[in-house]
Formats: C-alpha cells, sequence, structure tokens
C-alpha cells in the first residue's frame, strides 16, 4: 500500500473521533472536533499531491478518498441535525448526504473503465461544504459566549440554515450537472456489466 493510500485510510480513522468530539458539550471538544475536520481536509490536500507528483494513483486510493472525504463532511452535516439551537432542516442534509454517496458510488464503479473527474462545480461545492462545516463548527465551538449577544445568537441561528439550504440546492443541482455531463460514459459503463 503507498504512502497516498495510507494517509486516505487515517482520515477514516480520524472520523470517530472527529464523532465522538462533536458530540462531546464541551467547548474544548468542539475544538478538537475542528481541528481534526481542518486535519482532514489538509492531509486530503496532502494525499493527492503525493499520488500525482509520485504517480502512484490507483483504483483502490480513487474509490477510497472520495469516500474517506463523505464519510467525515457527512458525519459533521448529520450531528448538527442534533443541535437545536442550529435548526437545520433535515431535507438539506437528506438531499447532500444522498447525492454525494449517489456520485462517489458513480465515480468509483465507472473508474475502471474511464475516470471521471471532479468538475469545477463539484469543486465548488466541496469548498462550501466544508467551509460552512467550519464555521458552524466555530460556532459551536463560541456558542456560550455567541449566546451572550442577542446578536450573535441570531447568527447562530440564522447562518447555518441559510447555509445549508444553498449547499443543499448547490449540491443537487451539481449532481444533476455530473449526471448530465457523464451520462453516455455512465450508459456505456453499466451497459458493459
Amino acid at each position: 500500500m503507498n504512502l497516498a493510500n495510507k494517509i486516505t485510510i487515517i482520515r477514516i480513522f480520524l472520523v470517530p473521533i472527529f464523532l465522538i468530539c462533536i458530540l462531546i458539550d464541551l467547548w474544548e471538544t468542539r475544538l478538537l472536533a475542528l481541528m481534526i475536520f481542518i486535519l482532514g481536509g489538509v492531509t486530503d490536500v496532502i494525499d493527492g499531491i503525493i499520488a500525482r507528483r509520485k504517480k502512484i494513483t490507483t483504483s483502490f486510493g480513487s474509490s477510497l478518498d472520495p469516500l474517506a472525504d463523505k464519510l467525515l463532511i457527512t458525519t459533521a452535516f448529520i450531528c448538527f441535525l442534533g443541535f437545536k439551537e442550529l435548526k437545520i432542516p433535515s431535507w438539506t442534509v437528506v438531499v447532500i448526504v444522498v447525492r454525494d454517496y449517489i456520485i462517489t458510488w458513480l465515480r468509483s464503479v465507472s473508474y475502471n473503465k474511464s475516470s471521471i473527474p471532479a468538475d469545477s462545480f463539484a469543486k465548488i461545492k466541496t469548498f462550501l461544504q466544508n467551509i460552512t462545516v467550519v464555521i458552524i463548527l466555530l460556532l459551536l465551538v463560541f456558542k456560550k459566549q455567541i449566546l451572550f449577544y442577542e446578536v450573535s445568537k441570531i447568527i447562530l441561528e440564522i447562518f447555518p440554515v441559510v447555509a445549508m439550504i444553498i449547499i443543499a440546492i448547490f449540491t443537487l443541482l451539481s449532481g444533476v450537472v455530473y449526471i448530465i455531463k457523464y451520462r453516455k460514459l455512465l450508459v456505456e459503463n453499466f451497459s458493459k456489466n
């Protein structure tokens, strides 16, 4: 197993640690969850750079890498539903999770025949998702300080809802664009099976 794949596997092992940290209602553990989430993003970039520079991309890594990304981000979004102060509509998380796992699955089953890269629309979606998770985690870390100020309380209640609705719409649109853009290749790949 090459170094890039080992880093990807480490990212997967970070998910349960992230989950435990976010669920413990202490600002210190929420801060640790934030740092783990950022570490997951940094290691994603690092394993991609290593795989490309050393030319050690594998079908295993190409399938596992997006799955590792989805595990961390969907764990965060699902956990956010448990925070009543965030008031995140559950349909937004369902749209994000279902779209991301369907597209990840389509990409992984198509990879062996033809590579289907993430387009710029999908990269923007991922960026928006990651930034939103970081901001919401920051809000949770500083929740007690935020709730002290009435204006900040409004931010805690409004930002997550608006951000998640925007991300859900963008995520759905990027999934539709993906399927339209690669429908011929997807049909060819599935008809060969």
